[in-house]
């Protein structure tokens, strides 16, 4: 699906036909459902509605079709399309409920920015197969094939600019969370916004803001998760930095889900900051006790250049408490850890 759809209700109208389709189908757990049934259902014609399977087909949907019996769903793609993430979200969660899916895209937070100048409602879920030029901190190229899970949130809700560094710290947080639950395997957390297995990166958040004065008018969160990776699938100059779900556990990752329960997770907690003020605080204890970074000797890379010295802790705003090398006490709200031990 192309950029233009935002620009083009004729594109809205048929994803949201093809998405009720696909419901449909869902619903009916693997039975047949007629045509007639689902033109009842979706207020579609039976051509379109044989044309909107045939784009479910696409997107590599396995249905089966009889011209006596109708259409039955035998499969779905593990994909994180935005009808299959629905379906694993809690009642009250609101992220993720409504999105759009691309097959491939440059950035999932460039077009989720795109997307947010726009007017997209709070939640807003942009995914992707493929990245082309994912992005991490300081405009670094993310690694992103198609058995990863690639991702950006547009979050809405009004916030206090002094408040927006948490957002990368809250959906640490609910990625943790999250891995835990669907892998049963919890991953360590690097200041300030990686996952790690055994010491590699298996995922990283970026969070990028638009501020009107001292208020936050949006945000996006792209989260990306290194999910059905194999080990020999990365890059030769990644292997010893970076590693997968799948390659530290075995376990085969279902996409839509494990988007679903960061969504699931990352809910309350941004609500929480949003709307009551309790944000990282809420949460330190259980991030500090994840966080590899803490009580280690680090050099960490900062616009103003590379200090060093001992992780000693987070402040409820998240930035990194040290002691310095030469002794003095260093507080950090942005940086890179290079090196600890």
């Amino acid at each position: 699906m192309g950029d233009a759809w935002m620009n083009d209700p004729r594109r809205a109208d048929a994803e949201e036909a093809r998405e009720a389709v696909a419901d449909a189908l869902l619903d009916a757990a693997g039975a047949f459902v007629s045509g007639t049934a689902l033109s009842e259902k979706t207020g579609l014609s039976r051509t379109a509605i044989w044309k909107h399977v045939q784009a479910l087909v696409d997107q590599d949907f396995v249905i089966e079709s009889t011209p006596r019996l109708g259409h039955r769903l035998k499969a779905v793609p593990d994909k994180a399309l935005p009808v299959l993430v629905r379906r694993h979200l809690d009642s009250g969660t609101e992220l993720g409920r409504r999105g759009i899916w691309h097959d491939e895209v440059d950035s999932t937070n460039t077009l989720a920015s795109e997307w947010a100048r726009r007017g997209a409602p709070n939640g807003f879920l942009v995914a992707a197969g493929r990245q082309r030029g994912g992005r991490g901190r300081r405009g670094r190229v993310w690694f992103s094939p198609p058995e990863g899970l690639w991702f950006s949130l547009v979050l809405t809700r009004p916030l206090p600019l002094r408040r927006a560094p948490e957002l990368t710290l809250l959906a640490s947080v609910a990625v943790r969370r999250a891995i835990a639950r669907v892998a049963e395997a919890a991953p360590d957390i690097k200041w300030p916004n990686d996952l790690l297995m055994k010491g590699r990166k298996v995922c990283g958040v970026l969070a990028e803001i638009r501020a009107e004065g001292e208020l936050v008018e949006h945000a996006v969160v792209g989260i990306g998760i290194n999910a059905n990776i194999r080990h020999d699938a990365f890059p030769e100059e990644l292997r010893d930095r970076a590693t997968s779900i799948l390659a530290m556990t075995g376990r085969q990752m279902p996409l839509a889900l494990l988007c679903a329960e960061v969504c699931n997770q990352f809910d309350p907690l941004y609500r929480g900051l949003a709307e009551t003020g309790e944000g990282f605080a809420r949460v330190m204890d259980e991030w500090s006790d994840a966080c590899v970074t803490l009580g280690q000797w680090v050099r960490v890379e900062t616009p103003r250049g590379v200090v060093e010295g001992r992780a000693l802790a987070v402040d409820e705003s998240g930035a990194l408490h040290m002691d310095g090398a030469d002794g003095q006490r260093i507080v950090l709200h942005t940086g890179e850890v290079l090196f600890s031990h």
